[in-house]
């Protein structure tokens, strides 16, 4: 059993997320999902152990999916395509893709140098992370303290060429465009682990002076989804989620709806209801810091359970399968670039042949290194040879939710996200 009692709001859940999996309209039976299966979609095993690691996120070693060698395969997923294939169930994704990959950006800095309020507010933070140490054990962890900025420097307007240009600049190469996730500074409640910028700072873009807010407006000009990088402390209270998307809306002059949370501080009893709360829609909070694959063992959209309140929350999850830092940091899986570009390849691959949805991350900051463009570039030309639909992940959640309202669905449809795309996808009635 999924758990204790299994409630009849339950079935129901577990049940229309399967009908749109397959495509089969409202009123037709939908076969069963299997209950290890159902277990790990629900996240159950996150309900069951309290244990997180430093940045209170649920990391990698602690899932039975990675202990079993079965992270890296989408069990829910592999599952869903032989249903759909004995089903006979029409295509999923619009005009004739087979499957689709998400581009997404956490915007945990817009340069590598950094402005003097910038390096103000890092030691402000520092300073409140060694509490009360004193002497040299004081400088020592001040020195040390967890989650500071990797700057080259510090500038009164730091370039944003080697980061954000760079990235957009990849992306018009292949006619793209992305979700781009920008924090808001939480201020008097910022942790040691917070970003620093505010987005009234100063910056380079394009050769030309601007705010950080002002780059906002001109990516979302662009075509590109902005989204709501929320601080760490807002993943688990609704209250400041809110407040950090009424702050970007107002800079991009526009409603968000999509969100990730920083560090992928994801808590399944809180962070779902907290972004609902929110007015969020759409998450991608849902993967590892140090390792690549199926936290929920699907790459496809669905709504979390709240066991508590035994309903579903109306939050349509997209789970990230690949991140960069993953594939390279020393304290992750520390590949090499032909490594990195041969793992990246393969889940791609995987993805594709189950037909789901590989959401993948990238932060522009890392775009300074000459094997992460290496790998940025192999990453979207291998999705585009594959044949994959390439979009924000708000463009992908309303194609989703209209799929919903065309099968005749009972989830409500969220108000879609207020971006223009370049390339508008038709809706293929499934």
């Amino acid at each position: 059993m999924l758990r204790t009692v299994e409630s009849p709001a339950l079935r129901r859940h577990i049940d229309a997320t399967v009908r749109a999996w397959l495509g089969v309209r409202a009123g037709v039976e939908v076969p069963t999902l299997p209950d290890e299966l159902a277990r790990l979609l629900l996240r159950v095993e996150e309900l069951e152990h309290a244990h997180r690691d430093r940045f209170g996120c649920w990391e990698v070693a602690y899932s039975d999916n990675y202990r079993r060698g079965a992270l890296w395969t989408p069990e829910v997923d592999r599952w869903v395509a032989t249903e759909r294939e004995r089903l006979g169930s029409a295509p999923v994704w619009p005009s004739g893709h087979t499957f689709a990959v998400a581009l997404t950006h956490d915007v945990d800095m817009v340069s590598r140098d950094s402005t003097p309020a910038q390096v103000l507010r890092a030691a402000r933070r520092k300073l409140v992370s060694v509490g009360s140490a004193s002497g040299r054990e004081r400088v020592l962890r001040l020195v040390l303290a967890d989650g500071q900025p990797r700057y080259r420097g510090i500038a009164r307007a730091p370039s944003t060429e080697d980061s954000l240009e760079r990235c957009v600049a990849i992306e018009d190469e292949f006619d793209v465009c992305a979700t781009y996730f920008f924090a808001v500074y939480p201020g008097p409640r910022s942790s040691r682990y917070d970003c620093v910028y505010e987005l009234e700072d100063a910056c380079r873009f394009h050769d030309r002076d601007a705010t950080i807010g002002s780059v906002v407006r001109e990516l979302a000009a662009e075509g590109h989804e902005i989204g709501v990088h929320g601080s760490y402390a807002s993943s688990l209270d609704a209250t400041m989620l809110a407040g950090e998307r009424r702050a970007l809306e107002a800079a991009a002059n526009r409603t968000l709806t999509t969100t990730r949370q920083h560090l992928l501080r994801w808590d399944v009893r809180a962070t779902p209801r907290a972004q609902v709360a929110a007015g969020l829609t759409v998450d991608a909070s849902l993967g590892f810091n140090r390792n690549i694959g199926f936290r929920a063992g699907t790459s496809l959209p669905y709504r979390p359970f709240d066991f508590d309140r035994d309903e579903t929350i109306d939050v349509l999850e997209l789970p990230l399968v690949l991140q960069e830092g993953a594939l390279f940091l020393p304290d992750a899986l520390a590949l090499d670039t032909s490594l990195a570009r041969d793992v990246s390849a393969q889940l791609i691959d995987t993805v594709a042949g189950v037909g789901g949805v590989a959401t993948i991350l990238f932060h522009p900051h890392s775009l300074a290194g000459t094997e992460y463009v290496d790998l940025f570039r192999a990453t979207i030309e291998h999705a585009l040879e594959r044949g994959a639909w390439v979009a924000p992940l708000g463009e992908i959640a309303s194609w989703w939710r209209e799929r919903e309202r065309a099968l005749g669905l009972a989830a409500e449809s969220a108000p879609a996200p207020a971006h223009s795309s370049r390339e508008s996808q038709p809706l293929v009635e499934p």
